[in-house]
């Protein structure tokens, strides 16, 4: 399996405290049966050590992992938090892509949406490069309605769903979008998101989450969430969404006259 959203670099944004902790988190994934990691920590912390700093920390950890018997392919990426001038950030090397492939992983707010990000995404793709949304499960707009991230998906922008989501882990009404945009084809990977061991931190495990997802769309599309279509970003193919409808919901009967 392939995670392509972690925060495993010791001492930086939210994610583990110390080298020690990364370690953990990598003989969990090892035992959960990852073979590839993308670290992705936020684009604010990139941006103020640079990619050279940020390569260096990832080397460290990667020396640390291989000294702890942990085989696991690390890469570089960058979780980047959506701005009207994330393009020109990309294009000067301030942000950057996932594993160096052209795919970015991106977050919002979770209200309300920003008004620049639909001209913003389709402004990455016209750079070349494919946006992936982070936990769209997450976002307010997109759990009212998930019709919202069809609209999104039809132009080609690919979505993350986080693991523990599925498992209900963030609450019913999280764990309902998540499934509804499994179910419909609008997000095309499961990753952990984790940013530690346990609990809130999130650890790095994702088979639960994709049985959960097998549930929802049969064992071999859940499973290509973790292994097909994450390989795409390491062997520069491009991976194209292709999304379902999502159906009305329904309304309590009783709903029909409430006042």
């Amino acid at each position: 399996m392939i995670d392509i959203h972690t925060h495993i670099l010791p001492a930086l944004d939210d994610g583990p405290a110390d080298m020690e902790t990364s370690i953990r988190m990598g003989r969990i994934a090892a035992q959960e049966g990852i073979e590839a990691i993308i670290s992705t920590s936020h684009s604010g912390e990139g941006m103020a050590m640079g990619h050279e700093g940020m390569q260096s920390r990832l080397g460290e950890v990667r020396a640390a992992w291989s000294a702890a018997g942990i085989n696991i392919r690390v890469e570089l990426g960058l979780e980047i938090f959506l701005q009207p001038d994330t393009v020109a950030h990309l294009k000067s090397d301030q942000v950057w892509t996932l594993a160096q492939s052209q795919y970015v992983l991106v977050e919002v707010p979770y209200q309300p949406w920003p008004t620049f990000a639909d001209q913003v995404l389709f402004d990455i793709q016209v750079a070349g490069y494919v946006p992936i949304l982070a936990h769209p499960e997450r976002y307010k707009p997109i759990q009212a309605d998930a019709s919202f991230m069809y609209s999104l998906a039809e132009r080609g922008v690919l979505g993350q769903v986080t693991a523990v989501a599925l498992l209900g882990m963030h609450g019913h009404d999280i764990q309902r979008c998540a499934e509804t945009l499994v179910r419909n084809r609008l997000v095309q990977f499961i990753s952990s998101d984790a940013h530690g061991v346990s609990g809130r931190k999130r650890s790095p495990q994702l088979g639960a989450a994709v049985q959960a997802a097998a549930h929802l769309i049969g064992e071999e599309a859940a499973q290509a969430m973790v292994t097909t279509n994450p390989a795409h970003i390491f062997d520069g193919k491009h991976l194209l969404p292709s999304p379902e409808r999502v159906k009305p919901r329904r309304r309590p009967f009783g709903g029909l006259f409430r006042g």
